[in-house]
C-alpha cells in the first residue's frame, strides 16, 4: 500500500514538474514576443520619424526652389554678359543669361552648403504661351481647318513622325477636343472607340489640362508624344524610326489665346514649324541669332545694345533684318514679350522626392501663379 501511495506521489510530482515546465516555455516565447513587439514598434518608429524629417527637408528644399524661380523670373531681362559681371559675383548669370533666349534649368543646386548631403532642388523654366503652339486651339474650326493641318503637318515633319501616322493623329485629336460625339474623317475616334477599351475611358471633349494628356488619345504612342524608337521590334538601327528627344509634346502648351509663335521668344525648333518657314533651317537659325545679337539692326547706340533692343519690334522690323521670309508666315508670329512661364521644381534627399510644377505670370515686381501642381 505504501508502494502504490509513493508511486502515485511520484507520477504527480513529476506531472507537476512537467506541466511547470510547460508554463515557464510558454512564458518565455509571450515574454519573447512581446520583446520582438517592442523592438520592432520601436524601429518602425524611428523609420517613420526619419521619414518625417526627410520628407520636411525635400519640402524646404522644392520651397527654396520656388524662391530661386522667382528670382531668375524678375531678373533675367536685365542681366548681361560683361566684364564687371560674372558668374562669380552672380551664380545665377548663366540660367538668366539662358531664360533670355527662352529656357533655363540650375541643375543640381546645394541649398545648405554646410550640409552637402541634405539634398538638391533642381529647378527648369521655359516660355510658356507663345513660345509653343496652344494645343487646345489646334482642331480642325471650319475654315481653319487648313491652317491647322499645316501646323500639325509641320511639327509631326521636324518631330521625325513618319507621315502614314499623320492622318489618324489629326482626326484623332480633334475627336479628342471637339464637343460632339462625331468621329473625324476616317481614323477619327470617339467615344464608343475610348469605352469599348479593355480599360474604358471617356474622350475629353474640350481643353486638356496637360500635354501628357496627349498619350490618352488614339494613335499617340509614348514615343510619338515623348520621342524615342517608333518602331523598337525593329533590331537594325539603320531601320529604326527616332522621334525628336522631347517629341511632339515640347512644341506644344496648354496655354494661349492665339495661334501664334513668339518670334523672340520660340526656339529653334518650334520656329522650323510655322507655316512659311516650313522646317528651313538657314532662316530659323537667321531668326535665333539675330535676336540674341542685333547685328543687323540700324540704331545709334548700336555697340551698346540692351536685349529688349535685339528683339523684333513687329513685322517690318523682322522682315528689315531677316530676309525671304514668306509672307504666309506673318498670320503665325507675334512679338510681345513672353507672358506665360512653366516652373518646374523638383527637391530630393535621403531617396525622397518632391515635385512641383507651376505656370506663371510675371507681373511687374511679382510672379503670380495661375496653375500649381504638387507631386509627392
Amino acid at each position: 500500500m505504501n508502494v502504490q501511495r509513493s508511486t502515485l506521489n511520484a507520477q504527480r510530482s513529476s506531472e507537476n514538474r512537467g506541466s511547470a515546465l510547460i508554463i515557464a516555455l510558454w512564458t518565455i516565447a509571450l515574454l519573447s514576443l512581446l520583446v520582438m513587439s517592442f523592438a520592432l514598434d520601436a524601429l518602425l518608429e524611428g523609420r517613420v520619424n526619419l521619414y518625417v524629417r526627410q520628407r520636411r527637408q525635400v519640402d524646404y528644399l522644392t520651397q527654396s526652389g520656388i524662391v530661386i524661380a522667382e528670382m531668375l523670373l524678375l531678373e533675367y531681362r536685365n542681366a548681361t554678359a560683361s566684364t564687371t559681371t560674372d558668374e562669380k559675383e552672380d551664380r545665377w548669370l548663366g540660367a538668366k543669361l539662358d531664360l533670355q533666349k527662352g529656357e533655363a534649368s540650375t541643375g543640381d543646386v546645394v541649398v545648405d552648403a554646410a550640409n552637402p548631403d541634405g539634398g538638391v532642388v533642381r529647378v527648369k523654366i521655359s516660355a510658356g504661351e507663345s513660345s509653343r503652339w496652344p494645343i487646345n486651339l489646334l482642331f480642325h474650326t471650319g475654315a481653319g481647318g487648313a491652317q491647322v493641318d499645316k501646323i500639325w503637318e509641320n511639327v509631326l515633319t521636324v518631330a521625325n513622325v513618319p507621315q502614314e501616322y499623320w492622318e489618324e493623329l489629326i482626326d484623332c485629336w480633334t475627336d479628342w477636343v471637339d464637343a460632339d460625339n462625331t468621329v473625324t474623317g476616317r481614323n477619327g475616334a470617339e467615344r464608343d472607340y475610348y469605352e469599348g477599351l479593355e480599360q474604358p475611358y471617356t474622350a475629353r471633349n474640350g481643353p486638356i489640362d496637360t500635354v501628357d494628356e496627349l498619350l490618352k488619345v488614339k494613335g499617340f504612342l509614348p514615343a510619338i508624344v515623348n520621342g524615342g524608337v517608333l518602331n523598337p521590334e525593329e533590331k537594325d538601327p539603320q531601320k529604326q524610326i527616332v522621334i525628336r528627344s522631347g517629341g511632339i509634346k515640347a512644341f506644344f502648351d496648354i496655354y494661349g489665346e492665339l495661334v501664334k509663335i513668339n518670334v523672340n521668344s520660340a526656339d529653334k525648333e518650334v520656329l522650323l514649324t510655322v507655316p512659311g518657314i516650313d522646317g528651313d533651317e538657314l532662316l530659323a537659325g537667321a531668326i535665333v541669332e539675330e535676336r540674341e545679337t542685333g547685328s543687323r539692326r540700324v540704331s545709334s547706340a548700336a555697340t551698346d545694345l540692351d536685349r529688349e533692343s535685339k528683339l523684333f519690334k513687329d513685322w517690318n522690323d523682322l522682315t528689315a533684318r531677316i530676309e525671304g521670309i514668306p509672307l504666309t508666315a506673318s498670320d503665325f508670329l507675334s512679338y510681345a514679350p513672353e507672358k506665360y512661364f512653366k516652373i518646374e521644381v523638383e527637391g530630393e534627399a535621403g531617396g525622397i522626392s518632391h515635385r512641383i510644377e507651376a505656370m506663371a505670370i510675371v507681373e511687374g515686381d511679382k510672379v503670380r501663379y495661375v496653375r500649381w501642381r504638387e507631386d509627392p
